[in-house]
């Protein structure tokens, strides 16, 4: 479980995130509601350390910078290394926690053996999508957050994702951030949002609900 307690975050005199407290449930998959500009980007990298911040954030009862290494974070555009091929850049960033027969195995079935052996730099947005998915399943995090990890992918990579999502939140606390809807809508656990500078959980159970992220967003946010 994530916890956070009292965060804010300002640049100068401006709030951009007032007092706020939540918890993420263990084993679900939560989803971070806001428009562009809202903070989504500036929680992760707080959560990360990436910036100062006040308040607190603890994931199974310790604080983030002692379990980093449970922790990954897919940005909307993963930094890989684009000279080098997709293989091996899924060498590098293994962590040694899989060998590279296990990691080829996982591999393909994301994608082909020929495109693994290309450089990133050939890669459409799409397959780099595919590359930070293939890193998941090598590091298995316990914590684990996406930042529009549906952009980019076609449809039949988008039903097989919401499945491959699912399953992950087996072993994995989830938090996602994202702007299409239509995705999220049938894996989401708990709804958090931004509303009037601060992050509120507004639904637990929200597949059970029966509710629309639609409806939501233009009810709450708009």
């Amino acid at each position: 479980m994530l916890k956070c307690v009292n965060f804010s975050k300002s640049y100068g005199k401006e709030a951009i995130i007032q007092s706020s407290s939540f918890e993420l449930r263990e084993n679900k998959i939560s989803f971070l509601m806001g428009p562009n500009g809202s903070g989504k980007t500036t929680l992760i990298k707080c959560m990360m350390g990436m910036e100062k911040y006040d308040g607190q954030f603890q994931f199974n009862g310790q604080a983030m910078n002692q379990v980093k290494d449970q922790c990954l974070v897919l940005w909307d555009d993963c930094p890989f290394y684009t000279n080098l091929s997709g293989i091996k850049n899924l060498y590098i960033f293994s962590e040694n926690k899989k060998t590279k027969k296990q990691i080829d195995k996982i591999a393909v079935k994301y994608l082909e053996h020929g495109i693994l052996k290309n450089k990133v730099s050939t890669y459409s947005y799409g397959q780099k999508k595919k590359l930070a998915l293939i890193l998941v399943e090598i590091l298995e995090p316990e914590l684990l957050i996406m930042d529009e990890i549906s952009n980019g992918l076609d449809y039949e990579m988008i039903r097989r994702l919401q499945d491959i999502i699912k399953g992950w939140s087996e072993k994995m606390t989830i938090l996602l951030t994202g702007h299409q809807f239509s995705f999220y809508n049938d894996i989401v656990d708990d709804l958090l949002v931004f509303k009037d500078k601060e992050i509120v959980v507004l639904q637990e159970d929200f597949i059970e609900s029966g509710k629309e992220l639609g409806d939501i967003y233009d009810k709450e946010i708009l």
